[in-house]
């Protein structure tokens, strides 16, 4: 074995390909990225509800990512460290878009396309798909922020806390809240 070869993070050695990545290896940085890019994009289309621009806040975040990677805590979880920064990137691109006046644009425009309608079970699932994303986007900031951290970013109730800089017990309250007002939105048929 050769002394790169020795050098080179398992796949299951993920504060390894972190400690590589900081060390300037390309390599380890795309994996480190791969490994991360759905749930970023995840976080991004359900933060933004506008699939170019959640393209674009996941783009951005990744770029802060590779600049402050050696400022990154390798004792710390770097999926945390990254939903961190696609949080406040979608956070900023929320306070520019609301200073303009702009309306959110319904994800179903630009995705609506991939979900042929071959029949009525498909038809009625994407409309129940719409619905939930529109009741989605009726929450506050703070409730659907939480809601979509657990569904669509899958972190737990501790990963939350700290991407939030909240409480674990702050996390709760606002997923069962966030939960009863979406619920009581989709019961509603989306009315206020």
């Amino acid at each position: 074995m050769s002394e790169s070869d020795a050098r080179k993070p398992s796949s299951d050695d993920f504060p390894g390909l972190v400690r590589e990545a900081i060390g300037g290896h390309e390599k380890a940085f795309r994996e480190l990225l791969d490994r991360n890019r759905q749930r970023v994009m995840g976080i991004c289309c359900k933060m933004l509800s506008d699939v170019i621009e959640a393209e674009e806040a996941a783009q951005e975040t990744f770029v802060k990512v590779y600049f402050h990677l050696r400022e990154f805590d390798v004792s710390k979880e770097f999926a945390v460290w990254v939903s961190t920064i696609a949080v406040n990137e979608c956070r900023d691109r929320l306070r520019k878009r609301s200073r303009r006046g702009k309306l959110y644009r319904e994800l179903s425009e630009t995705d609506g396309a991939s979900m042929p309608l071959e029949n009525n079970e498909r038809r009625d699932a994407r409309e129940r798909l719409d619905a939930v994303e529109s009741a989605l986007q009726l929450l506050p900031d703070k409730l659907r922020e939480v809601i979509i951290l657990k569904a669509y970013g899958e972190h737990s109730y501790d990963d939350i806390a700290r991407i939030l800089g909240v409480r674990v017990g702050t996390v709760m309250s606002r997923l069962f809240r966030a939960r009863r007002r979406l619920t009581e939105k989709l019961e509603k048929g989306g009315q206020d």
